[in-house]
């Protein structure tokens, strides 16, 4: 979640020689005798496929979307996580703490050296998660300054131990995670798309593009909550983003007629004017043209969302943003409160006709300033990636007790978006390329699925 402003320039379109053209005759499949055999070498490494393709294939019929056995993807936004600190010491994850490791030993700025420890406060305050902040702590890919940028608490980790009381005074805590990972699948190997805080991981996601303006990072101008807290936060360098006008997922979704929604926790608050728990920068709709306040942007309730089940109504393409005190982000109450929210979220949803054919993908949407060890691959033309955070797909389809250890961000669970709905790439080249930079999601799943 983005408390704190950042002032990282923006980087354009990724300029790969040849890319661009490529996706581009592949997009628009203009089988030219020039293109033919880059096309047929794109076909060839789809995920999933025989190593058999016809050079000139059906057009898709309509009726065999979505391509997987999933009907209902569901991903849910938390908050400020990385994955040594919430997985770190899961046992059955291959890249966690590592005690040999020169960055698990690290000075503080008092001359202290501070190596990983459990964190027995399940009400943390919360940590630097600037774009500078995260390039300090990174270090040129050495990890060794959380201590020193961060301070002691950010080499602290919880574990299956870690349990809280919820504020309805119920038990709840970190085993709950775990015992969704030893059931379902997780991700070790996950990275945020953009070394910043928000809107940059959910711009990534939902378009593979944090912008062309020159600020990624202000409030979106659109949202009614934007003019209060610029007012509030002018003085420290906030600004506003003007409205996106490139394509976003909605947009691919919308145009094929399947049904989408962000939902979002207290954007009621936003029509209302009252903006209270609510934090635009987490919305990455209200920063487009064509999506902001548009009726694809829903206030979410767990009430509403189990209505939706019953009724068999739920959209076929779902996030859910957590409010504040649900998202276990760090300074805002205890992490029991989060983890019940997400554990009633997910038991609704097992409970419902709609479970045999639905994902659920939770994912922590920065690492928030938590000490991780593994360095994040660093991109072309891109401000990420940025560093890692868990991962978790919850579903029948799910590889059972399996941890996927192959390299996947944000995109990734866009590029399934747009594979299993045969929605295809962005048609501009810089989205298209920063796309292809990245995996799928389809190793945490049984079904055999592809690239878009």
């Amino acid at each position: 979640m983005h408390h704190q402003l950042s002032n990282l320039p923006l980087f354009r379109g990724i300029e790969v020689p040849g890319l661009q053209e490529k996706l581009r005759l592949m997009n628009k499949f203009q089988f030219r005798s020039a293109g033919l055999s880059v096309l047929c070498l794109a076909l060839a490494s789809c995920g999933g496929g025989t190593g058999r393709q016809s050079l000139n294939p059906p057009p898709f019929q309509q009726s065999s979307v979505p391509r997987s056995s999933i009907k209902n993807l569901m991903i849910v936004v938390m908050q400020n996580n990385s994955f040594d600190h919430l997985f770190g010491t899961f046992p059955a994850t291959t890249h966690g703490l590592d005690s040999s490791l020169p960055s698990y030993h690290q000075i503080d700025q008092a001359g202290n050296t501070v190596t990983p420890r459990l964190l027995t406060n399940l009400s943390p305050t919360d940590l630097h998660h600037t774009a500078s902040s995260y390039q300090i702590a990174f270090d040129s890919g050495k990890m060794d300054k959380y201590a020193w940028e961060n301070g002691d608490q950010s080499m602290s980790y919880f574990d299956n131990t870690s349990i809280g009381t919820a504020i309805d005074g119920q038990q709840f805590g970190v085993n709950t995670l775990w015992n969704y990972a030893q059931q379902h699948a997780l991700a070790d190997n996950f990275f945020a798309s953009a070394m910043a805080s928000e809107p940059s991981n959910m711009l990534y996601m939902t378009s593979a593009s944090v912008g062309t303006g020159s600020d990624p990072y202000g409030y979106p101008q659109l949202d009614a909550c934007t003019a209060a807290l610029y007012q509030k936060f002018k003085g420290i360098g906030a600004t506003i983003t003007p409205p996106l006008t490139f394509q976003n997922v909605g947009d691919q979704l919308s145009a094929a007629k399947i049904s989408w929604t962000w939902f979002h926790e207290y954007f009621a608050n936003e029509q209302n004017g009252t903006c209270l728990h609510y934090v635009p920068q987490e919305n990455p709709f209200q920063y487009f043209q064509s999506t902001a306040n548009s009726a694809n942007v829903q206030n979410f309730t767990l009430d509403k969302f189990e209505s939706q089940l019953s009724a068999g109504t739920a959209p076929a393409v779902m996030w859910v943003t957590a409010s504040p005190r649900h998202s276990m982000h760090p300074g805002s109450g205890n992490i029991a409160n989060g983890i019940e929210w997400l554990d009633n979220f997910v038991q609704a949803v097992k409970g419902s006709s709609a479970w045999p054919n639905t994902a659920i993908i939770v994912f922590w949407d920065e690492s928030g300033g938590w000490y991780d060890h593994v360095a994040p691959p660093q991109l072309s033309g891109s401000i990420g990636l940025g560093a890692r955070v868990p991962v978790l797909v919850i579903s029948p389809l799910a590889k059972a007790g399996y941890v996927s250890s192959q390299q996947m961000d944000f995109v990734s669970i866009l590029r399934f978006i747009q594979w299993n709905w045969a929605l295809g790439t962005f048609t501009d080249s810089g989205q298209a390329a920063r796309e292809a930079q990245s995996g799928n999601i389809c190793d945490l799943l049984t079904t055999t699925c592809g690239n878009p």
